[in-house]
């Protein structure tokens, strides 16, 4: 403790030698909390890796540490076009992640981009040639206050490149390698209220830069005995992903693999069930279809070696982007035939997936609503589900997770409000009051639940400020979570079909209408998921601001709205259509509470009457 003390002494003395017109708080200095500088102000940082995967596999601490001294870049807007202020690093103090921000007024709005674990302390600004430092004048270098906007920044602030053409160390692999993270906050003011945390009070969760890919094999007419190579892979990752897009990264690859395929890149590890990466995976990142990247990975076939060339595809056999954050796995069921005698042919061929009878997950878990605390967490795929339907039916509402393994005997319940909205929705599986299911046994793998409600048309007037008959307001309709301590809620809303000819459905800060189509949410992104009916064929995302050209099935927008264009049904069957929407702050912003929802969005469209003579 004596020398502690005696750093930071010899630290102040340091700071009061160097020049007295230097603005800005460097992490040499070290806060005097009883005489804080009168433009500054000290925050705690609250903020953690968010898991790859709920429930954690194994447990790895390199993959969800978070580094003790985390930049963050403030930012003088709401939006995209927000202006840079400041970068200032944190430090740590008895345990604790502190930043000292120059303080700012509530007239405007601010944005804090954390950027954690940055690779070797160094970054790269729009390029993979010019090499800087990750420090306050390196960063002003390249980011001038009032004008370089948060769009900028996070489009060309980048990691470290990787070795070109190939690297024989996988990257983030080895012991006390961390991986590169971030976050961007939306604060109100930046004085001492200020929290660097959620709006309720929870942990932020760092988003990792790199995606995770894990090949196991359960196959009994197969031995996987390794990763050979992995073949265009992205150099380069954008140390956040404001807009949603992955990176161009074309002109900008590289392969993992040892000198002349000499041996294998990674050597599988036995279980009971067969053989897996899990324990050594590959850390990738974000990378574009059009980068073609694929694995070559080496087994044993009827007594004979052979490669093998994985692509990850979907069950359609398209090829699918490689994006942060997320966790792959590759597992082999069964071996169709034998593969190449070489890493050359098998890179040469198409795609061995045929060969190899396989499943392919992909975890987004990240994305979940997570509530947790210091002993299990609690996550909903979204907190808002809305059908446009004009009859009667059963839904899956949301998805549960959780990692629990306490048998609570009383606060382990999922349960709705069916009574308090006249019967207008109710739980079908599980039913009110059943108990949530949790992790049994000595499995890692989280509890996943699908829940499901019958929702019905007159659902669509249980909203806010709506009467009965006798002129008393009715009530929302929500789902209900309980588990130990944490509890969540997740409300279900109804509107009306979408008519044959199609329309316009506006998601954007309005005026609540249950005889409109449209809703009031401010709006981050939004993206149509494939499905049987091909929605994306027929919802169309675009901003508000549209002129025709950047109608796309995902976008990212800055003012908070997001039209989605259905376009006329020509069949006479109806069709169905699934919509995520991610809002970053709430509609009525007078509390000056921002939050972050996942919005479900089920469209069903009516199809042509057909009328007889």
């Amino acid at each position: 403790m004596k020398e502690f003390v005696l750093y930071i002494v010899c630290l102040w003395c340091l700071a009061f030698l160097m020049s007295g017109c230097e603005d800005s708080i460097h992490l040499s200095e070290r806060p005097d909390n009883n005489k804080p500088q009168a433009d500054k102000v000290q925050i705690e940082i609250f903020a953690r890796a968010n898991s790859y995967h709920y429930p954690t596999v194994r447990t790895m601490d390199d993959e969800d540490r978070v580094g003790k001294t985390p930049w963050i870049l403030v930012f003088n807007g709401e939006n995209a076009n927000a202006t840079f202020v400041e970068a200032v690093q944190a430090f740590e103090m008895v345990g604790k992640r502190y930043v000292i921000l120059t303080k700012q007024s509530g007239n405007s709005k601010y944005q804090l981009l954390i950027l954690a674990n940055p690779l070797n302390d160094k970054f790269y600004y729009g390029n993979n040639v010019t090499e800087y430092l990750f420090t306050e004048s390196d960063l002003r270098m390249n980011m001038i206050p009032g004008i370089t906007t948060l769009s900028e920044v996070c489009a060309k602030i980048l990691t470290e490149p990787l070795e070109s053409p190939a690297t024989s160390v996988i990257p983030f692999s080895n012991d006390g390698k961390t991986i590169p993270m971030s976050y961007l906050l939306g604060v109100d003011k930046i004085d001492t209220t200020t929290r660097i945390e959620n709006s309720d009070g929870s942990t932020i969760e760092l988003i990792r830069v790199a995606a995770k890919v894990v090949v196991a094999n359960k196959a009994d007419n197969f031995y996987l005995k390794g990763i050979t190579a992995v073949v265009n892979v992205p150099r380069q990752g954008r140390l956040h992903n404001q807009d949603g897009t992955v990176m161009n990264n074309m002109a900008n690859l590289t392969e993992y693999c040892q000198t002349g395929y000499g041996s294998s890149l990674v050597v599988t590890d036995n279980s009971a069930v067969g053989q897996s990466t899990e324990m050594k995976p590959l850390y990738l990142y974000e990378s574009d279809i059009q980068n073609n990247t694929y694995l070559i990975v080496e087994g044993t076939y009827e007594n004979k070696d052979y490669f093998y060339k994985l692509v990850l595809v979907d069950g359609n056999y398209n090829l699918m982007d490689i994006l942060r954050n997320h966790s792959y796995t590759f597992t082999i069921i069964k071996a169709k035939g034998p593969g190449y005698d070489t890493v050359e042919d098998a890179k040469a061929s198409k795609a061995s997936n045929v060969d190899l009878d396989y499943k392919l997950s992909v975890d987004d878990s990240y994305s979940y609503e997570m509530i947790s605390n210091n002993d299990f967490y609690l996550g909903v795929s979204n907190s808002v589900f809305i059908a446009y339907a004009s009859e009667d039916k059963i839904y899956e509402v949301t998805s549960v997770a959780t990692n629990c393994k306490t048998n609570f005997p009383n606060s382990c319940r999922i349960g709705d409000n069916h009574i308090e909205v006249d019967d207008a929705f109710s739980l079908i599986n599980p039913v009110d009051g059943a108990r949530i299911p949790i992790v049994e046994g000595s499995t890692p793998d989280p509890n996943i639940t699908q829940v499901e409600s019958l929702i019905t048309s007159k659902l669509r007037l249980h909203e806010d400020y709506q009467t009965d008959e006798g002129g008393i307001y009715r009530k929302n309709a929500y789902i209900t979570l309980k588990l130990g301590n944490l509890e969540k809620k997740i409300r279900v809303r109804q509107r009306l079909a979408v008519p044959q000819e199609g329309l316009i459905l506006k998601y954007m800060p309005t005026t609540e209408d249950v005889d409109s189509y449209d809703m009031n949410f401010y709006c981050l992104t939004a993206y149509v998921e494939d499905g049987a009916d091909n929605p994306k064929t027929w919802i169309k995302l675009r901003p508000s601001s549209s002129d025709g050209r950047n109608i796309t099935d995902r976008i990212t927008v800055d003012d908070g709205k997001i039209y989605m264009e259905v376009t006329a049904n020509e069949g006479t069957a109806s069709r169905n259509g699934l919509v995520y929407l991610t809002t970053i702050k709430a509609p009525d912003n007078s509390s000056g509470i921002r939050t972050t929802q996942r919005v479900k969005i089920n469209i069903t469209q009516k199809g042509k009457t057909i009328v007889s003579n």
